[in-house]
């Protein structure tokens, strides 16, 4: 996602500085303050700002994946459309209550796509991941630690469970 937003901005502006700097404009208004020839260039406390913004960005959309996961039955690679599409949609409507400035500098278009390829590549790395077996498709008393007749298959050596 940050080679096709660094892709975006040496095609828009001629700079991969740009969509860093507007990133770090997120938090950071001194950014978007600065003339187009100075998002354009290099400042290090709005690379630092965009870098932990990326960051924290990356593990809230990790998050959204694997709320998503358990919730997913058989084939999961649609995953890879619906969480990008969820996380565009639900910046593209805080965004002009946070900085109106910044939501008028991105390219929404541009945006979509990156995290359409984002969500592309994640899917395939969910879709090729081993399948763990987890408790949530056991019966409620058996996930409650309730033994019930019935529920549990006995053991293997034959005895009956207390």
């Amino acid at each position: 996602m940050a080679v096709l937003a660094c892709t975006y901005g040496l095609l828009k502006a001629g700079s991969i500085w740009y969509p860093i700097n507007l990133l770090a404009a997120t938090v950071y208004a001194e950014s978007l303050k600065l003339g187009d020839s100075q998002l354009n260039s290099f400042h290090a406390d709005s690379f630092a700002i965009a870098l932990v913004l990326h960051g924290i960005g990356s593990i809230f959309v990790g998050l959204l994946y694997g709320a998503m996961l358990p919730c997913s039955r058989g084939d999961r690679s649609y995953l890879g459309l619906i969480t990008p599409v969820l996380w565009s949609g639900l910046l593209y409507s805080i965004m002009q209550l946070l900085n109106p400035l910044l939501a008028s500098r991105i390219d929404w278009i541009w945006f979509m796509a990156s995290q359409i390829a984002f969500g592309a590549v994640a899917g395939i790395v969910v879709v090729r991941q081993e399948r763990i077996s987890t408790r949530e498709n056991l019966p409620f008393l058996v996930r409650a630690g309730i033994e019930a007749p019935g529920v549990i298959p006995p053991r293997e050596s034959g005895e009956k469970r207390p």
